[in-house]
């Protein structure tokens, strides 16, 4: 027997996790399915702590890609990259200084360092 989504939503909505187990157990691709009840559970305003939960603690969830995210303290070596024949740059992950899309941050240029810093603007 075929699954859907939906089939996976009902029985989490009637049953809690123990119907998504019995659906997970006979599905073909349970990840995709799972993902996407989380996501139209969301979109629905419900809760969906505890899929979660039980998604991320039966590998069902996508894993992160690449290097782990730098710590404070933390040396790393990057290279240059360059876009044709553009200026050479570096792209430098900010989750370290808990940036965020829109943030202000001031780079400041030296001879041979750049710094980077996470400016608090007050919103009125």
């Amino acid at each position: 027997m075929k699954f859907g989504f939906k089939d996976m939503q009902i029985a989490y909505l009637a049953e809690g996790i123990a119907g998504i187990e019995k659906i997970v157990d006979r599905a073909s691709s349970p990840a995709t399915l799972l993902r996407r009840v989380i996501i139209s559970l969301k979109k629905a305003s419900r809760d969906t702590s505890e899929l979660e939960y039980y998604a991320a603690l039966n590998n069902y969830l996508p894993k992160r890609r690449g290097r782990k995210v730098p710590a404070v303290g933390m040396t790393r070596i990057y290279r240059a990259q360059q876009i044709h024949r553009g200026e050479p740059f570096l792209h430098l992950p900010l989750g370290v200084l808990r940036s965020k899309k829109g943030d202000v941050l001031t780079v400041s240029f030296e001879t041979d360092c750049i710094i980077v810093k996470k400016i608090m603007v007050k919103t009125y």
